[in-house]
């Protein structure tokens, strides 16, 4: 028979989880429709069609017809993964990767565009709200996740919101990125190890590095985690299986589109520090930028600060991102979206383990008690 007396906090935390979800779906959807009506109902202004760049807009009329949403300037992310959901398994990389500005960096992130565009088997138009419902769906999915650790932290669960509303993850959504729906997937192995499902934590965590493959910061920072409580196997597996599909995916794309490293391709890494120095220097001419770039900078510091007397997972999940962050490029470190979407593990983190990660001493992990 079921105790009521423990049934009851159990339904009310579990509605507080649903709750915190759905307020989640219903400000992003309120903010979709708020940019689809500046937009006069366009979709495609979440592609981030660039004016400037024929390759990609050209490939868009093609398909689109000319009612479509170009923004000032190179556009942004949005428009690779369009011609990427067109053909997600590279099965004519002439017509839809040749206009991929970084066709084995683009192509190795697969996962969003093989989902916004049904395997390949939607329309173009199709694919274009597809990528729109997915994106929603992924912060919805995320703070959902979110909510889960939080009160796996024993906190309260609208600290998920610390996903949907993190600035972050609105950019991705604004630029049309996929990097939203490979941190939902982490937080969903969080949570799962959480709950001592290892098997849900590492097909999460699988999914995750193929949407966004600079994920396998994540992947280490948990399998460290794993390690140092002794779990061994646990943690080889987690730091193995996702590299391995990284790998696998990257032979085939190598297959279909040529043998390359892809490491030219790479434009986001430079020398530490320099990136930073060079965007400081930029950014009086940018009230926003300037303004976004200084709070990255205190948040990657006091949480560098909190994660020192922190033993809690999504503490280790985020750790590797900052010194990422002090080797990121001027063109990351300069632009607020782009900056905000590099270190959105950070910024989640950190609001966790600030406001609620006090709940506890220790993460009382259901894997942990089991063994």
């Amino acid at each position: 028979m079921i105790d009521e007396r423990t049934a009851t906090p159990t339904r009310r935390r579990t509605n507080a989880v649903l709750a915190v979800t759905i307020t989640s779906l219903l400000l992003t959807t309120a903010f979709v429709v708020r940019n689809l009506s500046a937009s006069d109902w366009n979709p495609s202004v979440f592609l981030a069609l660039g004016a400037e760049i024929a390759p990609t807009r050209d490939y868009a009329y093609a398909l689109l017809g000319d009612d479509l949403d170009l923004r000032a300037g190179r556009g942004h992310d949005g428009k690779f993964f369009f011609a990427q959901a067109n053909d997600p398994l590279l099965l004519a990389p002439e017509a839809h990767a040749a206009v991929l500005d970084r066709p084995v960096y683009r192509s190795q992130r697969i996962l969003f565009p093989l989902l916004a565009g049904g395997f390949g088997l939607l329309s173009p138009w199709a694919v274009v709200w597809g990528m729109l419902v997915l994106s929603v769906l992924s912060i919805a999915a995320g703070t959902y996740a979110t909510a889960l650790v939080a009160r796996g932290m024993g906190a309260s669960p609208w600290w998920g919101l610390a996903f949907g509303l993190n600035i972050g993850v609105i950019s991705e959504l604004l630029v049309g990125g996929a990097g939203h729906l490979g941190f939902a997937l982490v937080m969903f192995s969080v949570a799962a190890l959480q709950r001592g499902r290892s098997v849900w934590s590492l097909v999460a965590l699988t999914g995750a590095v193929l949407a966004r493959e600079v994920l396998l910061i994540g992947v280490a920072g948990i399998a460290l985690w794993l390690w140092q409580r002794s779990h061994r196997r646990l943690a080889v597996l987690h730091l193995a299986v996702p590299i391995l599909a990284v790998v696998a995916w990257g032979i085939y794309v190598r297959t279909r589109i040529g043998w390359m490293t892809g490491v030219t391709e790479v434009e986001e890494i430079g020398w530490p520090f320099v990136g930073l120095w060079q965007a400081a220097k930029l950014w009086p001419g940018s009230s926003r930028d300037m303004l976004v770039g200084v709070a990255i900078v205190v948040i990657l510091a006091l949480f560098v600060r909190r994660l020192v007397s922190s033993r809690w997972l999504v503490g280790y999940v985020a750790a590797g991102f900052v010194p990422v962050a002090l080797l990121l490029t001027r063109q990351v470190w300069f632009s607020y979206f782009d900056i905000t979407r590099a270190v959105s593990p950070v910024i989640t983190a950190f609001l966790l383990l600030a406001f609620a990660g006090h709940a506890a001493n220790e993460e009382q992990m259901a894997l942990g008690r089991r063994t």
